[in-house]
């Protein structure tokens, strides 16, 4: 059981926790694992390097679920959802012309890239044509996130401290103040001055 616990293997679980996630789609894994950076947790490099390998394997996961469906079920079932059979061809007439950037652009957005690597698989567009510009999207995507949220976990724990420092000046000064008006109402208290019962 030891070797589980392995120092390189205590690293190593919760990158790998951080992949699966990804790969899953999760929407607050990246975050997390880059909110981990930001506490000093992980280093970035690592968790930039998770977060573009779960996201790329989760893309192509996509990309296969477009690729091995049939586009000619739905042409075939498109009349009766009342689409036009000549619409869906020219969207996969689009899609085999402009795959790459139609990728890059949709890497960048929020919610675009799944329907748009469905739709490339559909179109059966080679993956050679695309792969470089969806990993420059992911690239892109993924630096940016990292470094907002490293930025923000770096600002919060800035302030937690600053916040920290505030809080123990103030209790310093209400524990002095409670201490000196203690010790005057003391002085000023007449040892034969005591109420009578």
């Amino acid at each position: 059981m030891y070797f589980i616990l392995s120092p390189f293997t205590q690293a190593l679980l919760p990158l790998l926790a951080v992949q699966l996630a990804t790969f899953l789609q999760s929407n607050f894994s990246a975050p997390a694992g880059v909110f981990a950076v930001g506490s000093g947790f992980f280093q970035p490099v690592p968790v930039y390097l998770t977060i573009i390998s779960g996201n790329l394997l989760a893309d192509m996961g996509w990309y296969g679920v477009g690729r091995f469906s049939k586009l000619e079920w739905i042409k075939r079932i498109a009349p009766r959802l009342r689409i036009n059979i000549q619409t869906i061809d020219e969207l996969e007439y689009e899609i085999q012309q402009h795959a790459g950037r139609l990728l890059f652009l949709a890497k960048l957005t929020v919610g675009l890239p799944i329907p748009s690597l469905i739709a490339t698989g559909l179109s059966k567009v080679p993956v050679r044509r695309w792969i470089g510009m969806l990993v420059l999207g992911e690239l892109i995507k993924a630096a940016v996130l990292v470094a907002l949220i490293f930025l923000y976990a770096t600002a919060i724990r800035q302030a937690s401290h600053d916040l920290q420092a505030i809080l123990l000046t103030i209790t310093f000064f209400v524990v002095t103040a409670g201490l000196i008006w203690w010790k005057k109402r003391r002085r000023n208290r007449l040892p034969g001055m005591e109420p009578e019962a």
